[in-house]
């Protein structure tokens, strides 16, 4: 073996030194790599106009005509709530579009959780749980002709009665909005080309349950004409197996399982990109991305891990894309998290603000290009945060 000379070994130490000072001079985390630059953003807080006494609880968010969306309740010291939506053109200076419940008892007390544009006018679905049974009373909200919201008179087994399992979220496109959820039957969709109403659709063929498997469905998207919907699917052994569906509000639909993963995997949230819907869910002990692309799916990526130590659920809060990147906002089971970054590979990243995983904190986000929108409530402030994201 070749002896090591004074002279390389000074070398040496003059190599290792030149690369520290360019790591504290450049920010590499290593010599010849350099962190992407969304791994450290500057967030911006804004507090959203309350009335005294009142706090915002924050909850879902979408680009519409022009302005930004963002809907959720109001709470008072006493933990009651009613419905509140909030609009803005850049932000920063926000203002509450005017709410008619009408003599709904449970729509004027709901928490509103997503929102749906459709040709530059608004839906919103929302609940409050009470009854006999306490379970949740789910009302969607349709925007006048005056940029207020109404609430929609429906009849109580539309969205509950007996059939009645999980209403999950509400999504608009140019043909109207369509609501995901799931039924005694299986997966389920509520089809409306106008908002003023919505038609129940279970029990429709390779969406609903089969004897083989109990379907669920999470979260959708329009594209190319139809409908991208989300969800899971269960087999008899418990396995929980992500799975996409395409297809119209009447049918057919067709479905596909996600591949990855050996023991369970979920599709939870979707948003649509220029190439094809993407989806974002659970993948063993970490999250992952799968893609459509001219129809197929791909699993794309992993990110993440849920908490050895979590005491509540994994699950993914929030996904939304920029034309270059996706940021994705999930809870491992102890405190919720923010991952950015290409498809292919997403890093995680500090959220502004900590927010502990409980029944009443949310984080979720949303995109208008560059601009990111965050919204964090941990219990005591709901917040909206902003940024731009880096190509």
């Amino acid at each position: 073996m070749p002896r090591t000379s004074l002279h390389d070994v000074g070398v040496r130490r003059q190599l290792v030194a030149l690369c520290a000072a360019v790591l504290v001079a450049t920010g590499l985390s290593a010599c010849g790599h350099q962190d992407p630059p969304w791994t450290d953003l500057a967030w911006h807080a804004v507090s959203l106009p309350v009335p005294q006494g009142d706090r915002a609880m924050v909850r879902g968010a979408t680009w519409c005509d022009d302005r930004w969306v963002v809907v959720g309740a109001l709470a008072d010291a006493r933990a009651h709530t009613r419905p509140a939506v909030w609009v803005s053109s850049d932000g920063k200076q926000w203002r509450t579009l005017a709410l008619h419940p009408g003599d709904d008892y449970y729509a004027a007390r709901a928490i509103l959780t997503s929102v749906g544009c459709s040709r530059g006018r608004l839906a919103v679905l929302g609940a409050k749980s009470g009854g006999a049974h306490g379970n949740p009373r789910t009302a969607t909200w349709r925007e006048r002709r005056d940029g207020s919201l109404a609430a929609v008179p429906a009849a109580f087994e539309l969205y509950g009665g007996p059939s009645a399992v999980a209403v999950s979220r509400l999504g608009g496109g140019p043909a109207g909005y369509l609501i995901v959820g799931t039924r005694a039957s299986g997966a389920a969709v509520w089809t409306s080309r106008t908002g003023r109403s919505f038609r129940l659709l279970e029990g429709v063929g390779g969406l609903a349950s089969t004897p083989q498997l109990r379907t669920q469905a999470l979260d959708t998207v329009p594209w190319q004409g139809a409908w991208t919907v989300v969800g899971v699917s269960t087999d008899h052994s418990g396995r929980l197996t992500a799975t996409a569906w395409s297809g119209s509000g009447d049918g057919p639909w067709t479905p596909t399982r996600l591949p990855g993963g050996s023991t369970i995997t979920t599709a939870e949230r979707l948003v649509a990109t220029s190439a094809g819907p993407v989806t974002v869910g659970l993948v063993d002990n970490g999250f992952g991305v799968w893609a459509d692309r001219d129809g197929r799916w791909t699993q794309a990526s992993t990110f993440g891990a849920a908490d050895p130590a979590r005491t509540s659920a994994a699950y993914v809060s929030g996904v939304a894309w920029t034309g270059s990147l996706l940021a994705a906002t999930y809870s491992d089971g102890v405190r919720f998290r923010l991952a950015i970054g290409p498809t292919r590979g997403l890093d995680v990243v500090p959220l502004p603000r900590e927010v502990t995983v409980r029944g009443d904190h949310a984080v979720t986000v949303a995109t208008h290009l560059d601009d990111t929108l965050l919204l964090t409530d941990d219990g005591e402030q709901g917040l909206v945060w902003l940024t731009r994201l880096p190509h």
